[in-house]
């Protein structure tokens, strides 16, 4: 009885980890889409005032 219960307890344990995992991926990806969608605003914002984005 004791490892049965020990089993579902581990088991919810390892489901709670992969969840913050999962989170914390998700959070990752959309910031970085995020970062990704604001840069390119900003160049198209300064080609369109004018702005020299050549490289040096």
């Amino acid at each position: 009885m004791f490892f049965a219960i020990k089993w579902h307890y581990d088991r919810g344990e390892i489901a709670e980890r992969r969840a913050v995992l999962r989170a914390g991926g998700k959070m990752a990806a959309f910031f970085a889409l995020a970062l990704l969608g604001v840069g390119l605003v900003t160049f198209v914002l300064s080609s369109k005032l004018g702005l020299d984005l050549s490289l040096p």
